[in-house]
């Protein structure tokens, strides 16, 4: 589950905190929607997505926050923990290969959750780019913003994912843009493949 993760890594998003411009649904299918929106005085756009999967919320925050220990040499592709920082905040690491001559991309995400209720969680994303050092050919992901928002509803979750990356470096923004459908759809569809396995069991228990 660490590669679906890894989805909101290289697509392109923002958070709320930007002035508002309204919603458009660009996919509906599956129980998933993708709806993106224009950002003023940006290029890039953000996207949100939800659904709603039969499984507890704890669920679901566990399978969020899993991820393999971080060390030196670690895979592209994967999702990884580098440490705690508090109980309630994490950083994670990843990587992705990208072919010649486009130069590879990493990020180092820290996550913030925030119990508002027993039945809603909201898990905070932002950039922190001087956590670990920059490694050679690697392009340093600084801009991100956005969080995960999970509300239980008889015995169901909804999941909200609203996020903002700038990629950095010279991608055209209607190649960013474009994976604004593609990779949050997998990233859900993903999700909730693994989570309907759990059926009403909380994980790990």
């Amino acid at each position: 589950m660490q590669k679906f993760r890894l989805s909101i890594f290289f697509v392109i998003i923002t958070s709320f905190s930007f002035a508002q411009t309204e919603w458009k649904l660009k996919k509906d299918a599956d129980n998933i929607k993708i709806y993106t929106r224009s950002i003023p005085n940006e290029k890039l756009d953000e996207y949100k997505a939800e659904t709603t999967i039969k499984t507890p919320i704890e669920n679901v925050l566990k399978e969020l926050l899993s991820a393999p220990k971080y060390y030196d040499q670690c895979e592209p592709g994967i999702s990884y923990h580098i440490k705690k920082l508090k109980d309630n905040q994490h950083l994670f690491y990843a990587r992705k290969d990208l072919p010649w001559p486009v130069k590879d991309r990493d990020l180092i995400t820290l996550l913030t959750v925030e119990k508002i209720t027993d039945t809603k969680y909201k898990l905070k994303l932002e950039s922190l780019p001087n956590a670990i050092e920059e490694r050679e050919k690697t392009i340093r992901i600084k801009k991100l913003m956005g969080f995960w928002l999970l509300e239980e509803i008889d015995n169901s979750t909804k999941v909200t994912q609203q996020l903002f990356v700038n990629p950095e470096g010279s991608l055209p923004a209607f190649v960013t843009n474009s994976l604004l459908i593609k990779g949050p759809f997998k990233t859900f569809s993903e999700l909730r493949a693994t989570l309907n396995n759990y059926e009403d069991t909380v994980l790990g228990k």
